[in-house]
């Protein structure tokens, strides 16, 4: 075994650390330690605050309480989970969690904590309290913000309001900052900075807010939240104290009973704006973090900025030293309003410029140029103030999206150059143009869009009739408005169908559909439903009830109604037309009692018919569509809560024909595809199904159900063996500067807990460790990058999220997220190594784009292009993992533990081990996937072979399209499937073969097929579909075959010589017209072996199989006259032999299938093709090859069973006539050619 490191590596720096790990450390301790260092998230901080608070409350001899309400949203859109699993620590805490029906009354919930002691019957000396909610919910929240924050709040009591804003819009209808919505109700607001910010200015807040009397906003964003670090947690610290600069008026400031309105105004303006300044002086709440004696650069920086100031002056080579010898001094706002004016004043006297870094509108820059207006001359010259513009007016600090560290760095560093400069200054300067330049420049575009999860019920319930249109909303059903589903526009939460009560006095339009999700509708959504039923226009509201608020992780729905209680609640107010659809409606048809008796019941499979009686109903209409939300389902599967069916989808390969139906059916993203050697099929991707099973209903007998089994693992016979004593590795670092590894992935497949486990890893050794999870839509199949920092010790750490240039490891698990601009621009040629998964995983899209081709080639170059010419480390981690552990996600600690082999992850193996063990999912299987990571490092073919695919897995990109893209010009271009059907060159092939004679009757028993194994050579390609149709019907049929083939290559070889495209085409398309799938051929798929084979390899037990037909003389019929299909039991093994052996009839007087209109359609379709290929034999020439063999390649486009074949024939007859017309006119040709 060679169990060396890669030798495209740098050489290493360092040997294995052998630090120190924290063994007793829990997950419990990030609420249970009261000192010392833990490892949490931002969130969890937010959860462990009102802990905290507790403890100084006892400590000061207060009998106190917590209440936390408000309503999720991203960034806090996890924030009431993990209120939830830390109930028992909230609990002892007296701490109440009671989440909001929506923002406001979330927000009323905490005014009413503020006056539990202006009345008699108060348990506690007072209740601090937490709102949360996202930026749109801030600005919901208006009325009762104004109103509470002036009446105040309690001497022991305090709120803190938490805004979730995005700035970047990831997981948002609009970008949003907070700040305004806050001042407007003159709430002071504190910004922090990170984690350890978060803790420090919360409890500062809750101080500030007692001695304010105000409410205090709280800005988070996904930078502070959904970021992880060590942290210290000492509740004492830090000694709060109360200014003694100013003078409270008499009765203080906090909430009272009664209060007129002027005095509550009065005592907002005139005192609780100034005691909020006060606080913030004494406590040093704004402070200079950077001085330097001779200061002439001010930057004036806040929260998430103040990371990214640090980070782009050490991107820049300044050190605190270098900035203290050049002349840079810098200010941490805490507090961004009302900004501190004394503070500020005296950090800028003495500077010349002052650069103010803030995020989205200038806010403080506003302010401190407001309050330097009058700058007292004897405090020497006021110096400039730029921020989001310059002094010329140029727009330097946008206000768009999010800044970065980068964007800092440049403006920074042209400030200093206008009095220091240096070479390397410039120099990083030009490297960011350089880089600016290079990502400009093209490269494939293929986005990994947000999808809806395998099995959820939106990919069902969002389909509308043809002909009719629906408006989109808040939550899940948002994503089908970039989606071909005639879903256009949308509203604020709360407001779904409101737009159409405007819209339709003045419109021909008669009817529209308005999705909305029982989320919303316990939101505030039932309103508007009530204001459409007041304006009486026609609407049809499809309430989606999934039992899970979806968009956010799964949280129960705030509130209690069920699916009967909706429908009654909807008939009080009024609507007549009820329809209930669900995936089981069984389990309502037996309650019908518990509905009004207007309701109608279906299943799910009637959707497109009732919504077409809906339509035409006047008024406004009710369906509610039942089904609970797949992802929801698997996690309670997981969790014992669910049954889990034993029951599993196959899709039989050969019989597949690569039409998309299923796909089309079923809008699932776990519906895959199959590159084979005869074109382009379909499989189920098992470690993302959710099992909904609607994929079935696709028409074509190729599904399936295996019944009982387990999905087979590769890897058992010899893995400990292979897997025992493997070497240590040599890190390529000593953290004496930091090391910084992005991960790239797609939502769902583990990227977030490898990024959990590294950073927990780096907290057990004592190192610096922050961890940034950029997800957005991710857990909807979107992208998702998280950004690890390793140093060692906290201090050395700033910003958390990487900048341009600075990533040591890109570990790609995903080829696609890696492509984007986000993730290339960390790359840089001389500093970064790239390890890329490249399992070729499409995107959702691909669902309704069945041709859809994946770039993976133009990543690889991309790649390689950002890496300064070096190769990356490739492998397919995905199909490896999948073999040796039977599910997809261990590819994640897969690829982990190959790039730790290679020495590009410095932490102990034992840090890393432990982590895996507290994260405490499937400990076993993720600490065997990294272990053959780490062997796939040392020896990949050892890993291929224990997979059962020995040579199959290569260290490059080994992908079939790849190895499509690696045979010579001509003997792919053609594929079906493929690129294209026509050749890119025709004329650039290699030399034609001799092909099989046409009467050679060899190969007459079955072979195996492995249609997985591409063929190499065109002789390969013949000889395979000829033997192929001889098992099909007998040597005679299979001879004309090959007497066309070879009579097409004769003729190519003399007006092109060593051309084969046009051969290869003809043998292709000839042979799947003349293989067409019929009854007989069917049920000799099933059962020649092949299927028996596909089925061993992928599944173990005892097992039993369902078939999915619609046989044409058992089946019924829909509306639309089309065939419906049924599930048939094993015994259909037997009828399928017998009817396999009754092929010899086909074509005869006996063959009862072959009179069906469908059958003599195919056997005319064969005959037409070969008259085809001899007219375009008869003219052909050098001039018109290319497009001989576009025509000959038409047939690439006929797929699919019955009425799905139909609609696929039609089409390429109309294209076949497109082409045949140009070619029945050269001048036409020329024309063509010519332009």
């Amino acid at each position: 075994m060679n169990r060396t490191a890669d030798p495209r590596l740098p050489s290493s720096l360092a040997a294995p650390a052998a630090d120190s790990v924290d063994g007793g450390y829990t997950l419990e301790h990030k609420y249970t330690r009261t000192d010392g260092r833990i490892y949490l998230s931002g969130v969890q901080a937010l959860v462990r605050l009102p802990l905290m608070q507790q403890l100084r409350d006892r400590a000061a001899g207060l009998n106190t309480g917590g209440f936390v309400s408000g309503y999720r949203g991203s960034p806090l859109g996890g924030f009431d989970l993990e209120l939830w699993r830390a109930r028992k620590h909230l609990d002892a805490a007296k701490v109440k969690f009671q989440p909001g029906l929506n923002e406001d009354l979330g927000a009323t919930m905490v005014w009413g904590t503020q006056q539990t002691n202006l009345f008699p019957g108060a348990r506690v000396d007072g209740v601090y309290a937490m709102w949360y909610g996202k930026g749109p919910g801030v600005d919901r929240c208006g009325d009762v913000f104004k109103h509470a924050n002036a009446a105040g709040t309690s001497r022991h009591g305090g709120v803190l309001a938490l805004a979730a804003d995005d700035h970047a819009c990831r997981s948002s209808t609009l970008p949003h900052g907070s700040e305004e919505e806050f001042v407007s109700a003159m709430m002071p607001v504190l910004n922090p900075a990170g984690v350890q910010d978060i803790l420090d200015l919360g409890l500062l807040g809750w101080a500030m807010s007692r001695y304010t009397g105000r409410w205090i906003g709280f800005k988070t964003i996904a930078e502070t939240v959904e970021s992880s670090a060590s942290v210290e947690v000492d509740p004492f610290a830090r000694q709060i104290v109360l200014p003694e600069d100013f003078e409270l008026p008499p009765g203080g400031l906090n909430i009272r009973w009664p209060d007129p309105p002027l005095d509550q105004e009065m005592r907002l303006h005139r005192y609780a704006v100034r005691a909020a300044q006060a606080f913030v002086r004494a406590n040093g709440v704004d402070r200079t973090v950077m001085d330097s004696p001779h200061a002439r650069l001010g930057i004036v920086t806040t929260g998430k900025s103040y990371l990214d100031v640090l980070q782009a002056l050490e991107y820049l080579g300044l050190d605190a030293r270098a900035c203290r010898d050049i002349g840079i001094r810098v200010y941490k706002v805490g507090m961004t309003w009302p900004l501190e004016p004394i503070g500020i004043a005296a950090f800028a006297q003495g500077l010349d410029d002052i650069v103010v870094v803030e995020e989205k509108k200038a806010f403080i820059e506003r302010q401190m140029k407001e309050q330097f207006y009058n700058w007292p001359a004897s405090a020497g010259p006021r110096p400039s103030i730029v921020g989001k513009y310059d002094e010329a007016g140029e727009w330097i600090l946008p206000s768009t999206g999010e800044l970065t560290p980068a964007t800092i760095a440049a403006v920074i560093g042209k400030r200093i150059q206008r009095f220091f400069n240096t070479e390397s200054i410039e120099q990083r300067l030009r490297w960011m143009e350089a880089k600016e330049a290079e990502m400009a420049m093209p490269r494939a575009n293929f986005p990994r869009v947000p999808h809806y999860c395998s099995g959820c019920p939106h990919n069902t319930s969002t389909v509308v009739p043809e002909g009719s249109r629906a408006l989109g909303g808040i939550g899940c059903h948002y994503m089908v408005t970039w989606m071909d589903r005639s879903t256009d526009t949308f509203t604020h939460m709360g407001g779904e169908g409101v737009t159409w009560a405007g819209q339709a006095p003045f419109t021909d339009t008669p009817h529209v559909f308005q999705n909305l999700g029982d989320g919303t509708y316990f939101h505030s959504g039932s309103l508007a439903i009530r204001q459409s039923i007041a304006a009486g226009v026609n609407i049809t509201y499809k309430i989606l009830y999934n039992d899970a608020v979806a968009m956010t992780g799964g949280q129960p729905v705030d509130g209690s109604l069920s699916v009967p209680d909706i429908a009654r609640q909807m008939r009080a107010e009024g609507v007549h037309s009820i329809a209930l659809v669900s995936d089981d409606i069984g389990k309502w048809t037996r309650r019908r009692e518990l509905f009004p008796s207007e309701v109608e019941f279906h299943d799910r499979s009637e959707l497109d018919a009732v919504q077409k009686r809906l339509r035409e109903v006047k008024g406004t209409s009710i369906l509610i569509y039942d089904q609970t939300c797949a992802t929801e389902k698997r996690r309670r599967r997981k969790r014992g809560k669910l049954p889990d069916p034993a029951k599993r989808v196959l899709v039989n390969s050969l019989v597949c024909e690569g039409c998309g139906d299923c796909g089309e059916k079923s809008f699932c993203v776990s519906v895959l595809p199959k590159e084979t050697e005869f074109g382009r099929k379909r499989q189920i991707d098992q470690s993302g199904c959710n099992k909904d099973y609607s994929c079935v209903s696709g028409f074509c007998p190729s599904f399936v159900t295996v019944h009982g089994g387990q999905l087979r693992k590769g890897g058992k016979a010899d893995a400990a063996a292979l897997l025992q004593d493997l070497p240590l590795p040599s890190f390529r670092s000593d953290l004496s500067q930091p090391w910084n590894i992005l991960i790239t992935g797609v939502g769902g497949t583990g990227v977030v807990t490898i990024g959990a486990l590294l950073g927990m890893a780096g907290h057990l050794e004592g190192k610096g460790a922050s961890v940034l999870d950029q997800t957005g839509l991710a857990q909807k199949g979107g992208a998702v990058t998280t950004h690890i920092r390793l140093a060692r010790q906290p201090e050395d750490l700033h910003a958390v999220r990487i900048a341009a240039g600075e990533a040591d490891l890109v570990l790609g698990c995903d080829m696609v997220v890696v492509n984007d601009y986000w993730a290339l621009s960390k790359v840089r040629g001389d500093r970064s190594q790239v390890v890329l998964n490249t399992y070729e995983a499409m995107p959702g899209s691909f669902t309704t784009h069945p041709d859809m081709q994946f770039p993976a080639a133009d990543i690889v170059a991309g790649v390689r292009l950002a890496l300064g010419g070096r190769e990356p480390l490739l492998l397919d981690a995905t199909q490896l993992a999948t073999a040796l552990l039977g599910d997809a996600i261990a590819s994640n600690l897969f690829m982990l533990g190959y790039a730790w082999q290679q020495g590009l992850v410095p932490l102990s193996y034992t840090a890393l081990m432990r982590a895996i063990e507290l994260n405490g999912a499937a400990v076993a299987m993720n600490q065997q996937a990294f272990a053959w990571g780490r062997l796939a490092a040392l020896d990949l073919a050892a890993v291929q072979q224990a997979a059962g695919m020995p040579g199959s897995v290569a260290t490059g990109a080994e992908s079939a399209a790849q190895r499509l893209q690696q045979l010579p010009p001509g003997e792919w271009e053609g594929h079906e499937g493929g690129a294209s059907a026509a050749p890119r060159n025709p004329h650039n092939a290699r030399q034609a073969r001799d092909l099989p004679a046409a009467g050679d009757a060899t190969d007459t028993g079955h072979a195996p097929l492995d249609d997985t194994r591409l063929s190499r050579s065109l002789h390969e390609l013949v000889a395979r579909r000829r033997a192929f149709l001889v098992d099909y019907q007998d040597a005679a049929y299979a001879a004309r075959y090959a007497a066309l083939v070879e009579r097409v290559r004769e003729a190519e070889q003399r007006v092109a010589a060593g051309s084969t495209a046009l051969t290869e085409a003809v043998a292709r398309y000839a042979f799947k017209l003349m293989a067409y799938k019929d009854e007989y051929e069917v049920a000799r798929l099933y059962t020649s072996g092949d299927f028996k084979r596909q089925l061993q390899q992928q599944f173990d037990g005892a097992y039993s199989l369902r078939f999915h037909l619609a046989p044409p003389l058992l089946a019924r019929k829909d509306a639309q006259g089309r065939a419906l299909k049924r599930e048939f039991g094993p015994w259909m093994f037997t009828a399928f032999k017998w009817l396999a052996k009754l092929r010899v009839l086909r074509g005869g007087a006996f063959d009862l299938f072959g009179y069906s209109a469908e059958r003599r359609g195919e056997r005319q379709l064969i005959a037409d093709y070969e008259r085809t290929v001899g007219e375009l034999l008869d003219r052909l020439g050098a001039d018109n090859l290319a497009l001989a063999v576009e025509i000959a390649s038409v047939p690439e486009h006929i797929r699919g069973y019955g009425h799905v074949k139909e609609a696929h024939l039609h089409d390429a007859k109309q294209r076949e006539a497109r082409l045949l017309a140009t070619w029945r006119n050269p001048k036409a040709l020329h024309i063509v050619q010519a332009a």
